[in-house]
């Protein structure tokens, strides 16, 4: 049982940084087009910047996955070299 316990904590501890980066493409979305939407049912400007602030949370997503994965792949690449 306790091994069964030491695994899971070690699925979950090494899938935080997944979840993160996933959260982190999910809100940044939403945020940037509902920002977008705002703007353009305030001004009268109707897709102009729903669709600006949806090219940009997807740019701000995938930085932040893109950085995410990197950043593991490197890691490891450095773990392996040392072994």
């Amino acid at each position: 049982m306790i091994k069964l316990a030491t695994s899971f904590q070690k699925v979950v501890h090494q899938s935080g940084p997944a979840a993160s980066a996933s959260y982190s493409l999910i809100g940044s979305i939403l945020i940037f087009t509902f920002l977008g939407r705002y703007i353009d049912t305030k001004y009268d400007f109707e897709p102009t910047f729903t669709i600006s602030g949806l090219s940009f949370g997807l740019m701000v997503g995938f930085y932040g996955l893109f950085k995410v994965f990197y950043l593991k792949k490197k890691d490891n690449k450095e773990n392996f070299s040392k072994n």
